[in-house]
């Protein structure tokens, strides 16, 4: 599968937990959190209780980002479109959609088709 497939499949819901996680501790409640998020309050529990999204583990230094994403949308609820689109252009950058892409799915091992330009 493509590595846009695996962003889709496996980036975006990571995504979906980490912010669910952030934005819960920034004090948003599950129903706003799911509505932002645009999935079911059931799914947020899902994903804040280690039941979705936990094929992957970001990096420590990753978790600030989320945090400070969760900040700038508890701030500015607007803003959750390009805060998951900013959290996921540093997914590509740091390779962790190709580490899911290699651990998901046939690709060359000396792949670098997403870092070219």
């Amino acid at each position: 599968i493509h590595p846009q497939e695996i962003e889709a499949w496996y980036g975006l819901p990571l995504v979906r937990k980490e912010l669910a996680f952030a934005m819960k501790e920034e004090g948003l409640d599950q129903k706003t959190v799911a509505g932002l998020l645009g999935i079911t309050p059931a799914a947020v529990s899902q994903y804040v209780n280690h039941k979705r999204a936990s094929d992957f583990e970001i990096e420590p230094e990753l978790h600030i980002e989320f945090t400070i994403s969760a900040k700038r949308i508890a701030h500015d609820k607007t803003l959750i479109f390009a805060e998951v689109q900013r959290i996921l252009k540093i997914l590509w950058e740091k390779g962790l959609v190709c580490e899911m892409h290699k651990s998901k799915s046939w690709c060359p091992d000396d792949c670098r088709v997403c870092f070219e330009k």
